[in-house]
């Protein structure tokens, strides 16, 4: 299975049908925290729900459309990194993140995210990397900017998550401004 190795005991994992247990005993238990950045459907509850989000994702790297990815921490699914959106006509993608709760605020996730903008440019060949970010994810956004990511703008009225309009940050890193 194609795995990035971040530290000891941190991985990025190619997403597997066999992971969909796992996705949905990690969404039970942060259902709350990720309702506030994502709209999940009322069928997320269930195995059947993450197995075709799975399977979506898998399809989409077949098209060359994305590349979702698992987080593991000692063999256990803590989140999800994925490039979405992935452009061969201008070498970009979305980088898109989440770990659990209990994995925050430990710097895991900015490692993480070093590795995939790492493979996403020396490999793929990517020339950008872009991220859209609730303006009040102020985690996620100091993410952004310990990795050198430039603010582009502020989208306002970007999204409506589960009732409530939100502003979206917009960042973007080149490249060449890569280290």
């Amino acid at each position: 299975m194609f795995t990035m190795k971040v530290d000891d005991k941190l991985n990025i994992v190619f997403m597997h049908h066999s992971f969909k247990k796992q996705f949905l005993k990690l969404y039970k238990s942060n259902k709350l925290e990720l309702m506030k950045w994502y709209n999940w459907p009322d069928d997320s509850q269930s195995e059947a729900f993450f197995a075709k989000i799975i399977a979506q994702s898998l399809q989409g790297y077949a098209n060359g459309a994305t590349l979702q990815c698992a987080i593991s921490y000692d063999e256990q699914i803590i989140g999800y990194i994925g490039l979405t959106e992935m452009s061969d006509t201008l070498a970009k993608a979305q980088l898109n993140y989440w770990i659990a709760a209990q994995y925050q605020g430990r710097g895991m996730m900015e490692r993480i995210c070093r590795t995939m903008i790492d493979y996403a440019f020396n490999f793929i060949c990517l020339e950008k990397i872009e991220v859209s970010i609730a303006t009040d994810n102020i985690s996620s956004r100091k993410i952004c900017e310990k990795l050198d990511f430039d603010l582009e703008g502020i989208v306002k009225h970007a999204d409506n998550i589960n009732g409530r309009v939100i502003d979206h940050a917009k960042y973007g890193l080149l490249k060449q401004n890569f280290e």
